[in-house]
């Protein structure tokens, strides 16, 4: 869940699940003269629309709280929070996915991996959790699905076109910038906001950004003119203007007794729709 700052009395809540479905909608409209479109097509958007989807698991019912007593934001430390139950719902969320499409399955069993190696150690942030020995667990299961499931795939007549491991990883890559954007749309209101101190930078943490087969990934940079408007350099979509929205909700902006005070409002209190444009330069 991510929690942020919407005026003075209340805090907005994007669920991980909404964040999850306009990562799936990024994905959709990728690809112009500049960028290739994922390839095979249906299974990156389902595989970025689902990446999170997991999240569910525990909000549909976010009764913890930080140490704060706020509601619990996705950087808070969602594993020292939720434990065990955090490694499993994106173990469960591959599992459902793969009975649909193994293609999207293998993506997003990498992407939960490197939520907690730091990017097969590409990155800095999120840290490397591998030490942990339930992290270790998780991982060690998840890249043994991921070494079956190549091999499927490579057998396989609608994928094998697509198993390569260049390919497989240019998509894996793909499946970091569309959450890394996602994150950026939802975790912040308005869309100008300085507040968030923690995830995707205006140049999406640096991430490689994918372009054409045989050219060099790019940096995006994002410049939020205005409070629900951005502008894309370069610019990724099929479409300019992208116009993106997401539900949210809008709870008081205070400590909470207890879980169930805050459950109280987390379902009682006013939703939103939150609508932002993004375009080219």
């Amino acid at each position: 869940m991510m929690v942020n700052p919407y005026d003075d009395s209340r805090l907005m809540l994007a669920l991980q699940i909404d964040h999850s479905r306009v990562a799936g909608f990024f994905a959709a409209h990728w690809g112009n003269r500049d960028f290739a479109r994922p390839e095979p097509y249906a299974s990156v958007v389902l595989a970025a629309h689902e990446h999170d989807i997991g999240w569910w698991e525990w909000e549909m019912k976010p009764a913890t709280l930080n140490d704060q007593g706020f509601p619990l934001d996705y950087h808070d430390g969602s594993l020292k929070y939720l434990g065990q139950l955090r490694l499993d719902f994106y173990k469960n969320a591959v599992d459902r996915v793969l009975q649909r499409d193994p293609y999207a399955a293998l993506l997003m069993a990498m992407h939960g991996v490197a939520l907690m190696n730091a990017g097969y150690g590409k990155y800095a942030y999120p840290p490397d959790r591998s030490a942990d020995p339930r992290v270790k667990a998780y991982i060690d299961h998840q890249e043994q699905l991921r070494l079956t499931l190549l091999e499927q795939l490579r057998r396989s007549e609608p994928f094998k076109d697509f198993a390569s491991d260049e390919q497989v990883w240019t998509n894996y890559e793909y499946m970091e910038v569309f959450d890394q954007l996602a994150q950026f749309v939802c975790n912040r209101y308005p869309l100008n906001s300085k507040a968030r101190k923690l995830g995707p930078t205006n140049t999406l943490n640096d991430v490689d950004v994918p372009t054409k087969h045989g050219h060099r990934p790019v940096k995006i940079n994002i410049d939020t003119v205005s409070e629900h408007r951005a502008v894309l350099t370069p610019y990724p979509f099929d479409v300019d203007p992208l116009v993106v929205s997401f539900t949210a909700r809008l709870v008081p902006r205070r400590r909470y007794t207890s879980p169930e005070e805050f459950l109280q409002h987390f379902y009682a209190d006013e939703r939103i729709f939150v609508t932002h444009t993004l375009s080219a330069a």
